[in-house]
């Protein structure tokens, strides 16, 4: 990890609450949250997602290692993109973006 990128990984279960693809762009918004809000502890909010694909059909036990990098920031609201890949093979990306709680009063 460093100032702008944050690496992680996903195991797929077959008891996700969510279909699995949702849950890679959760997994995927969860490491931007450690990326962004590192230094205040605080959390996000995920308020958008575009630009969303998933490749192929993500199955149980696949450990999926996801990469995502911080685009932007202006006034508590931060885009990201981020990639997710199996066995090195690119199985999805996203582009989304997460707003600290009070980024309306700044």
């Amino acid at each position: 990890m460093d100032d702008k990128t944050i690496e992680g990984r996903y195991l797929i279960s077959a008891n996700d609450p969510l279909p699995r693809e949702v849950m890679l762009v959760e997994a995927m918004a969860q490491l931007g949250g450690g990326l962004a809000f590192r230094q205040s502890r605080s959390h996000g909010f995920l308020t958008g997602v575009d630009r969303c694909e998933v490749v192929s059909m993500l199955e149980p036990g696949e450990i999926v290692e996801l990469v995502v990098k911080l685009e932007a920031e202006f006034s508590g609201i931060f885009r990201f993109s981020g990639t997710a890949t199996v066995g090195g093979v690119e199985r999805g990306r996203a582009r989304f973006y997460l707003a600290a709680p009070d980024a309306q009063a700044r």
